[in-house]
């Protein structure tokens, strides 16, 4: 027998929004967003201090991806069962341990490893973040409080781009890595200390592991869910594949510096965040789900023409791009809100949100490779293009569907 974290009764009980709270699970998911910005700037460090080929290069940087592609379901009906505050805890000590071990590690072995456990406890700690704000916000406003946690990943990642630079050059990459790992613990005490109250002791006296296999089966079956996850792959594909090539684009296509082309990749990244919180506000002000995700998909289409065929300069390839992480931002809020909604039960949620990471993790897995290949085997960026239309065409396809299963639902809700 297990104690539960959360009595599930809660999850459908108003209560009183606890912006703090919120905030404090935001800060949580930026530091968990961190360790994934804090490779990229490196990765040449790393190569040259552990013998890295280009091959185990790509696996540090794709670990997240592997284990969130393979894991993300099961993880979140362990939090739906174990609770969403004891996971993220959880989550938290495996980051902080992974973070830790990594700034030891002499060969490509170590630090694989312990990229491997970072990961793993990124996976719990923004498949569980979601049920711990449903607990903290009210109904009124989970609109809203989404459209801010989905703002997590594009600041925190480049929040972190921007400052490794300069926590090399005083601490060494090794140095930045005990400095991630000492703010991870500082979570774990925050977290610890400021959520006693949610803590609870229901007790589980179901087989667990036939409690596990049948909540994810009943989401599973549940249209909804899966569409939001088919949705958040295609958003994952071109967003990857976007903002991964654009130093590359810059630097090969436009004859930028390293640095230059760095910097500007960074403030693209982080126009995704008020695209987050205006995707917030718009749900909050009544706009459908299904119209958001359409539009904004119909502009990242788009903007692909304006980034990869050179009808004008730098500037205007740039100003595509920034059009398109902003619009694009409005899609994570909607979907992380909807996971929430579309859960089979209210305390499957970090289950429904496990499927969502899932596709998402497929999508980042899936877009860098197929674009590369199609780019080298063209040997123009153009072709770029098409695949991204062709995806972006998907999601509209996609928002349609979705469209259907929540007129379905409201119409069910009135009988």
């Amino acid at each position: 027998m297990l104690e539960q974290d959360a009595n599930q009764g809660e999850i459908s009980r108003e209560v009183e929004t606890r912006w703090s709270m919120l905030f404090l699970i935001f800060g949580i998911g930026m530091a968990a967003a961190f360790q994934v910005g804090k490779v990229p700037p490196v990765l040449p460090l790393l190569r040259n201090d552990l013998g890295l080929s280009l091959f185990l290069a790509g696996w540090v940087l794709s670990a997240f991806n592997v284990l969130g592609a393979m894991i993300s379901p099961m993880a979140g009906a362990v939090s739906d069962w174990l609770g969403h505050r004891r996971l993220i805890m959880f989550g938290l000590g495996c980051m902080t341990a992974g973070s830790f071990a990594g700034a030891y590690a002499q060969s490509a072995t170590l630090l694989l490893g312990s990229r491997f456990l970072e990961g793993l406890g990124y996976i719990f700690i923004i498949i569980s973040a979601p049920g711990l704000i449903i607990r903290v916000v009210g109904h009124k406003d989970l609109r809203i409080a989404f459209g801010i946690w989905g703002a997590f990943m594009p600041a925190g990642g480049a929040t972190m781009m921007v400052m490794a630079p300069f926590l090399v050059s005083g601490f060494g990459w090794r140095g930045m890595w005990h400095i991630n790992a000492g703010l991870l613990f500082g979570f774990i005490v925050l977290v610890a200390w400021t959520t006693r109250d949610l803590a609870g002791h229901k007790i589980v006296t179901k087989s667990p592991l036939n409690k596990l296999w049948a909540d994810i089966w009943q989401t599973l079956r549940s249209p909804g869910p899966a569409l939001l996850a088919l949705c958040f792959a295609t958003y994952a594909f071109q967003f990857l594949v976007v903002i991964g090539f654009l130093p590359t684009l810059l630097i090969e296509e436009e004859g930028l510096q390293h640095g230059l082309a760095a910097i500007l990749s960074a403030i693209a990244l982080a126009t995704n965040v008020p695209g987050n919180l205006l995707g917030g506000w718009l749900l909050q002000k009544g706009v459908k789900r299904w119209l958001l995700i359409m539009v904004a998909s119909l502009i990242m289409g788009f903007c692909c023409f304006v980034i990869y065929v050179p009808i004008g300069g730098v500037v205007v390839r740039y100003v595509g791009c920034i059009i398109f992480m902003g619009a694009g931002g409005m899609i994570p809020a909607s979907l992380l809100h909807g996971a929430a909604e579309h859960a089979p039960r209210p305390e499957l949620v970090s289950t429904s949100n496990g499927l969502l990471m899932q596709g998402a993790q497929i999508g980042l897995l899936s877009g860098p490779p197929l674009v590369a290949f199609v780019v080298s085997r063209t040997g123009t960026w153009q072709s770029a293009t098409w695949v991204l239309a062709i995806v972006a065409l998907i999601g509209i396809g996609l928002s349609l569907g979705l469209r259907s299963v929540e007129r379905r639902k409201r119409e069910r809700m009135l009988l």
